[in-house]
C-alpha cells in the first residue's frame, strides 16, 4: 500500500482548491450581464411621469385587457375611446435577453383591439408595457405575462 506524507496531502489540497477558484472565475467572466436599460439614469428623472400616467390608467372606468393563445396576444382598449383617438406604442420587454425584446405601434382595428402575433415573441416571461395617449392625456400600463 501506497503511503502519502501529510506533505504531498497538503499540496494536493492547495492544487485542488487553485484549481476549483480558477474555475470559478473563468465561469464568471464567461457570465453575461446586461443592463434593464442602457439609459437607466435619464428614466429615472423622469419617473414621475410614469407615476401620473399610471394613476391615469387607474381611473378609467374600463382598463386594457389582454388574453394570450397559441396565435399570439389580443388587447383590448376601453371603449370610451374610439380607434383614431389612440396612439402610442407597447413594449415587450425580456428582462432575462434584452435580444428579444418586441416594440410595436398601437394601431387598433374598429373594435378597439391589438393584436401582437406570436411569431415576434419567443416563450417565456416578459413585461408588457404599453405608453398611449388618447384626448391628450397619458395612460401607462406595465404587466408580467408569460408567452407559453
Amino acid at each position: 500500500m501506497l503511503k502519502i506524507g501529510w506533505g504531498t496531502r497538503i499540496a494536493i489540497l492547495y492544487v485542488g482548491f487553485v484549481l476549483l477558484i480558477g474555475t470559478m472565475v473563468v465561469m464568471c467572466m464567461n457570465q453575461k450581464i446586461d443592463l434593464v436599460s442602457d439609459d437607466y439614469y435619464d428614466k429615472e428623472l423622469v419617473f414621475q411621469n410614469k407615476i401620473n400616467q399610471m394613476n391615469n390608467s387607474n381611473a378609467l372606468s374600463e382598463n386594457v385587457t389582454h388574453h394570450i393563445d397559441g396565435n399570439g396576444v389580443q388587447m383590448n382598449f376601453p371603449k370610451q375611446f374610439t380607434n383614431d383617438q389612440i396612439s402610442g406604442e407597447i413594449l415587450f420587454f425580456r428582462p432575462s435577453d434584452n435580444t428579444k425584446d418586441y416594440k410595436s405601434k398601437i394601431k387598433l382595428n374598429s373594435n378597439n383591439q391589438l393584436f401582437i402575433n406570436r411569431n415576434n415573441l419567443s416563450k417565456g416571461m416578459y413585461k408588457m408595457q404599453i405608453n398611449w395617449v388618447a384626448e391628450g392625456e397619458n395612460y401607462f400600463i406595465e404587466e408580467t405575462i408569460v408567452i407559453p
